[in-house]
């Protein structure tokens, strides 16, 4: 009788065992399905020149998808929200003073123009686009004529051939 109840005893708890592992296997790909099926921002980063011949940046939709959702960094940053010295610290303190205007101060090196408001944060990032080979052609096939990209914090204007803005709201 001890014999009939353990060997009893054992197969039910390999059965309950056997039915929580199954329940947990199922909710683990539940799990991973709804991680996969959730919505990622695009985002875009770039590090290095970017006015230079090979730069294939503006070929690339994530480049443009990164832009449209507010979520693009250019040498670790990020328009609105960088400053003065983290400009500085990224690209160099060699910057020659562009112009100022009312509520800012603009510096231009290697292709790249930087403004500046009153408490020093980067307003305006302008990336020039002049040397990049097919930089029109490459543009307008992702961009119709005059569009502007408004953003959350941030609005973007492209001028083929010549530059992309990217200003803070």
């Amino acid at each position: 009788m001890k014999n009939i109840s353990k060997t009893l005893l054992a197969t039910g708890l390999s059965v309950t065992m056997l039915l929580g592992a199954t329940g947990a296997v199922s909710q683990g790909v539940d799990t991973a399905h709804a991680a996969t099926s959730q919505h990622q921002t695009p985002y875009y980063t770039y590090n290095g020149q970017f006015n230079i011949p090979n730069n294939h940046a503006l070929e690339d939709q994530n480049f443009y998808a990164g832009l449209k959702a507010d979520q693009f960094t250019f040498n670790g940053l990020k328009v609105g929200k960088s400053t003065k010295a983290d400009v500085f610290k990224a690209l160099g303190s060699d910057f020659k003073q562009y112009y100022g205007k009312k509520d800012l101060t603009f510096f231009e090196k290697n292709g790249v123009i930087v403004g500046f408001d009153h408490n020093n944060k980067l307003m305006n990032l302008t990336l020039r686009i002049n040397h990049i080979n097919h930089s029109a052609k490459s543009i307008e096939s992702h961009v119709k004529k005059g569009e502007v990209y408004h953003a959350k914090t941030t609005e973007v204007a492209f001028y083929p051939g010549n530059s992309i803005v990217i200003q803070a709201k």
